[in-house]
C-alpha cells in the first residue's frame, strides 16, 4: 500500500497527551449529511468513573424545573426520569450484578456489551469495526465551518423529555462520541498513514 500524498487527506488527525489522557483534534471533518467541522475531544477518559459521576448528578437532580416545564405530563417526566436512572444504575454495576442481568437477558447490559463486542481495541480511544476507525472520547469542542439544515426527528414526548433532562443535568455520556475518522487505509495521523 504506497502512502497517500497529505493533500490529498480531507479529515486530518493530530492528538496531544496530557497528564494520561490525550486531546484530539479532527480537522475539517465532513459528515454524512455535508456538515463540516473541527472537532476536538478527550480520549483515553476512564468511561466507568464518567458514568458514576452522571449517576451521582443524576440522582441528585432537581427534577422540579423540567416538571414545571411539562405540567401536563408529570407521569411521563418521572418514567422518564427512572428510565436514565435504572439505566445509569444497571451500567454502573459491579461485574457480578452484569452477570446476573445478562442471565435475566436485560436489554441494558445486552446492549452495552453489543457495542463493547462490535468493535476491536486498538490503542487508547481508537477502535475499529468493519476496516473503518473510531475515535472514542469526550467531545470537548465543536466549530461548524460548514452547517447545514438537518431534517426535523419526530421523537416521543418521554424521548424529548429524557434528553432535556440529560442536557439540563449536564450528563457527560451525552457528550461521550463513537466518532468514524474513516477507512483505515486512507487515514493519515500526525503525518503516518496507517495501514493494515
Amino acid at each position: 500500500m504506497t502512502n497517500l500524498n497529505i493533500a490529498k487527506i480531507e479529515t486530518i488527525v493530530a492528538s496531544k497527551t496530557i497528564k494520561g489522557t490525550s486531546f484530539v483534534g479532527v480537522r475539517n471533518y465532513t459528515n454524512s449529511k455535508g456538515e463540516i467541522s473541527n472537532q476536538t475531544f478527550i480520549v483515553g477518559i476512564n468511561y466507568a468513573k464518567l458514568l458514576e459521576n452522571d449517576l451521582n448528578t443524576l440522582t441528585n437532580f432537581d427534577l422540579n424545573p423540567i416538571l414545571k416545564k411539562y405540567p401536563t405530563e408529570r407521569l411521563t417526566v418521572l418514567k422518564a426520569y427512572n428510565e436514565l436512572l435504572t439505566s445509569l444504575v444497571k451500567r454502573t454495576a459491579t461485574e457480578k450484578e452484569k452477570d446476573e442481568l445478562r442471565a435475566k437477558n436485560d436489554l441494558t447490559i445486552k446492549q452495552s456489551d453489543a457495542q463493547s463486542d462490535a468493535y476491536i481495541q486498538i490503542g487508547k480511544g481508537l477502535k475499529s469495526k468493519d476496516n473503518d476507525l473510531y475515535l472514542f472520547g469526550l467531545l470537548v469542542k465543536k466549530t461548524v465551518l460548514k452547517s447545514v439544515e438537518y431534517p426535523t426527528v419526530n421523537s416521543q414526548l418521554k424521548t424529548i423529555i429524557k434528553n432535556d433532562i440529560k442536557k439540563q443535568s449536564d450528563l457527560r455520556d451525552l457528550k461521550v462520541r463513537n466518532f468514524k475518522l474513516g477507512a483505515l487505509e486512507t487515514l493519515k495521523m500526525q503525518g503516518f498513514t496507517i495501514e493494515q
